[in-house]
């Protein structure tokens, strides 16, 4: 499978994907310092910039897929709401139209729950006409957790669900990973949505797996070592350093339990008996599931990178368990599988044949 990653960040689908064989044909940031992690990564990649700019044939080899998180923060709670008019939320239409210009068969693309509520729905309805070809209008009772939208002839068919990065298991992430990070996943396959409801729906159902479980004493991003003693608690410092007055509601939890969703605007940090302290940048790498000092590259002449910087595209980032769940159904379906109980596949009944990737050889 061959595909392309725009607004990519550090490259969750990469890191997800390079395991199943896939090959990642460009990535489009523009971003200074994660353009850096991505240059010193992936130096075999090219960086494409601003991805509205991209035109037909500027990547290469073609693709099978596109993959991108668009912006969040004219969607999400914390941020201006100002959906897909404001230029960040417009960036979703303008993932689906290059989707159309790539003439790729798949499509994976990631948002924030308040996707699907912004505008009474209506916002979520103008991105999906745009993948399916048709004046999709927002059904009674809005968009719930999880759906299906038909395509046009020649566009994609959708699915989406919301899911929890702390329940999205896999078995190179067996215990998913410990922190609280729910999102939606879009995943279109172009002239079939029965493909792309199979993705997302098919087979076993995660959401509602009881949370993992870790070791008392554990720091809440996993092996990151015992505290000094007693137990550890995960801390959202939003509420210490903003909303004091919220303190003893929102701001400690359960020893063992899963970190707070990260975010670039602020740092989460790990209380102990003895101390009180922010995460460290390989924390926040471990809770998004990528490996130890992905982050960590030499910067302006110094041999490591700031924290704040190491955090921030962390917080921006996609978890790599949950884009490999995606990735490995997405390839059982290329495959002509379909899904039963978890980690379980059998053949198709029809044994329908996949159609074929873009390039001879293509992994």
């Amino acid at each position: 499978m061959r595909y392309g990653s725009v607004c990519s960040g550090i490259e969750a689908a990469s890191v997800a994907w390079r395991p199943l064989g896939w090959r990642c044909e460009f990535v489009s940031e523009i971003d200074e310092f994660a353009s850096e992690v991505l240059k010193h990564r992936l130096p075999e990649v090219p960086n494409l910039g601003d991805f509205t700019k991209i035109k037909e044939g500027d990547h290469g080899n073609g693709i099978d897929l596109l993959v991108g998180g668009s912006p969040c923060q004219s969607f999400s709670s914390g941020g201006s709401k100002g959906g897909i008019a404001d230029p960040r939320g417009n960036l979703a239409l303008e993932f689906a139209r290059l989707a159309e210009r790539t003439h790729c068969r798949w499509v994976v693309w990631e948002n924030v729950p308040a996707v699907l509520t912004i505008g009474d729905g209506r916002d979520f309805a103008r991105i999906l006409s745009e993948f399916a070809g048709w004046d999709v209008q927002v059904p009674d009772g809005g968009w719930g957790h999880a759906g299906i939208v038909t395509n046009a002839p020649g566009r994609f068919g959708v699915s989406w669900r919301v899911l929890d990065a702390r329940y999205t298991r896999v078995p190179s992430f067996p215990g998913a990973v410990p922190q609280r990070r729910r999102r939606v996943i879009l995943v279109g396959h172009r002239g079939d949505w029965t493909r792309a409801a199979e993705v997302l729906l098919g087979g076993e159902l995660c959401g509602g797996d009881a949370c993992p479980r870790r070791t008392t004493g554990l720091f809440a991003s996993e092996g990151a070592g015992e505290c000094a003693s007693g137990e550890c608690f995960p801390i959202d410092m939003m509420n210490i350093e903003g909303r004091t007055k919220n303190l003893k509601t929102k701001c400690y939890d359960e020893a063992g339990a899963a970190m707070y969703t990260l975010r670039s605007s602020h740092v989460n940090a790990v209380c102990t008996p003895t101390q009180l302290r922010r995460l460290m940048p390989v924390e926040s790498e471990r809770l998004m599931g990528f490996p130890d000092g992905w982050t960590d590259i030499p910067w302006k002449g110094k041999e490591h990178a700031p924290d704040g910087f190491r955090h921030k595209v962390c917080g921006n980032s996609m978890c790599v368990n949950v884009m490999r769940w995606v990735g490995e159904r997405i390839a059982a379906v290329e495959a002509g599988k379909e899904f039963q109980d978890y980690g379980s596949v059998k053949d198709r009944e029809d044994n329908g044949e996949s159609p074929p990737l873009a390039q001879e050889g293509g992994g």
